[in-house]
């Protein structure tokens, strides 16, 4: 049986003009078969779980030689399926390789199919292969088992919306005279491949994106890499001294006290309002950072040794190498407190909030986000308090900082703090926070195409001109080695726009229905 389908197969590919000792060919290291192996049977259930848009997407990331992908796509495009042959026998691009490889007698082929499969987001395809998502995140977020030119470029497919496709087709027509009436991006790419060379391929895409003003897109493409080591564009970023910041995954730890009460068994508690409007913060905080693509971690009203408890454990779970960089978002009520910076818990005790920053940006306890960026924000009073006996505890170092592995141990993190030392900082109990306000709307809009100083300077500048009857002045300190600017994909922007949709939602009928009981209140 096996036999006959790959007769069939050698059949098809003949009737394109093309044999499968052309379709792949051994160009890597052989792994350890650690996954599923993928035969006949597997690479043709495969096949009937990829459209055929990710079908050619999977042609571009695996077929070796650029004519064969090209002949391949556009058969593909011809049946807009996942066929090459409209003859019954459902014949797909995996079952294609898969003989190819066979013939060829490459061992590496399947690890390749696997890492294809991520990178197309098959997860479901994945699982139900055994391979589940922290699995397929270890193996292969950075896996070198395809091409990194095709890795580059199939990123930027992915991120390209219609109207940047029609763009990018329009400069394509202006520097080559004209194009062939290609359906998908990646043909388009295969198209450019054929008649120029990785270096200046990477030259034409990266004047296209500054002609678009995608600052975000051409951030992402510059930074990322093609492996080609005498690439201009590209060649930089072996530098150990580069600009920016690595980009990819972000974890975010949003921390929210909104009830407070007096803890009966200490004297020195405080007894606080309620912190109204805080709510909308939190949310805000959420879609702004599931914009950027990170992992959100949302904590509600804990008391000063729940929020110590609770920073631990996020720490631990940030120190997963998967992240390029971590926030942590603190919602609350602050004091400064014979000269330390204090965040209070719902039971009105403190915790300095230097332990805190301490929990992520020390080496020695976080080694995985060394020389990766920690970003604070801190939306709290400073106001100045004593203690109730009057003594006063002196904090001084003489000590420089220790060093792990030849760095600054605590190093590359960003503070912003909603005033500066010994203020106050305002909320509105319907709106939120001014800073938090600003903040989100600031990152939100500009997050993904300046970088972060850039946005903070303009952050400061909103609130502090906000209400002048609420005068505010936020402040950020950075011990940040590199440029940072953050990361916003496609998928990360429909998460992230679907989570604002239903907040948008929700305060829209909650400011009705307060809006209509005051007005029934007022008509009594």
């Amino acid at each position: 049986m096996e036999k006959s389908k790959d007769y069939m197969i050698e059949n098809l590919l003949q009737s394109l003009g093309v044999t499968s000792a052309d379709v792949i060919s051994h160009d890597g290291p052989v792994f350890p078969e650690v996954f599923p192996r993928i035969d006949p049977e597997i690479a043709r259930w495969i096949d009937q779980q990829l459209d055929w848009q990710d079908a050619i997407s999977f042609a571009f990331l695996v077929v070796d030689k650029v004519d064969i992908a090209i002949q391949l796509s556009r058969a593909i495009e011809q049946h807009q399926r996942n066929i090459f042959k409209d003859d019954g026998n459902g014949i797909g691009i995996v079952q294609v390789i898969g003989l190819s490889a066979v013939k060829n007698g490459v061992k590496s082929w399947q690890i390749r199919m696997y890492q294809a499969l991520f990178l197309l987001q098959q997860k479901r395809t994945l699982y139900e292969l055994g391979i589940d998502d922290e699995e397929a995140e270890q193996k292969f977020q950075g896996g070198n088992h395809i091409k990194p030119v095709r890795r580059l470029l199939f990123r930027l497919c992915q991120e390209l919306e219609m109207k940047d496709q029609a763009e990018v087709v329009e400069y394509m027509k202006t520097q080559l005279g004209s194009v062939p009436p290609l359906l998908m991006m990646e043909s388009l790419f295969l198209h450019m491949m054929k008649i120029r060379n990785t270096e200046d391929l990477c030259g034409f895409v990266m004047e296209c994106l500054k002609k678009m003003n995608r600052a975000d897109l051409l951030n992402a493409f510059t930074h990322d890499k093609c492996g080609k080591v005498n690439c201009e564009i590209h060649m930089k970023q072996d530098d150990d001294d580069e600009e920016f910041y690595d980009q990819g995954t972000g974890l975010c730890v949003i921390i929210n006290q909104k009830l407070f009460y007096a803890d009966a068994s200490d004297p020195h508690a405080t007894r606080l309002d309620d912190r109204l409007g805080t709510d909308r913060d939190r949310d805000e905080l959420e879609v702004t950072f599931t914009l950027f693509g990170a992992e959100c971690l949302i904590y509600n009203d804990l008391t000063h040794t729940e929020l110590y408890e609770t920073m631990e454990k996020a720490a631990l779970q940030a120190n997963n190498p998967k992240y390029f960089w971590v926030s942590v978002c603190v919602l609350s009520h602050g004091r400064r407190l014979n000269g330390v910076d204090e965040i209070l818990g719902v039971n009105g005790i403190g915790m300095d909030r230097k332990k805190i920053i301490s929990m992520f940006a020390d080496a020695s306890k976080c080694p995985n986000l060394q020389k990766k960026p920690k970003l604070f924000f801190f939306q709290a009073c400073r106001g100045v308090e004593t203690t109730a006996t009057g003594t006063t505890e002196t904090i001084s170092s003489d000590s420089a900082v220790h060093c792990v592995g030849g760095w600054p141990a605590i190093s590359d993190y960003m503070v912003a703090s909603a005033t500066i030392e010994d203020f106050v900082s305002f909320r509105s109990t319907i709106d939120g926070s001014f800073f938090i306000r600003h903040l989100c709307e600031e990152l939100q809009n500009h997050g993904h195409e300046k970088s972060l100083p850039d946005v903070m300077t303009r952050v400061i500048s909103k609130v502090a001109g906000h209400r002048p009857d609420f005068p505010s002045m936020p402040e950020y300190t950075s011990t940040m080695s590199r440029k940072f600017q953050f990361r916003r994909t496609r998928e990360s922007l429909i998460k992230g726009m679907e989570k604002k949709t239903k907040n948008g939602l929700f305060y829209h009928l909650q400011n009705q229905f307060i809006a209509e009981r005051i007005n029934r209140v007022s008509q009594v």
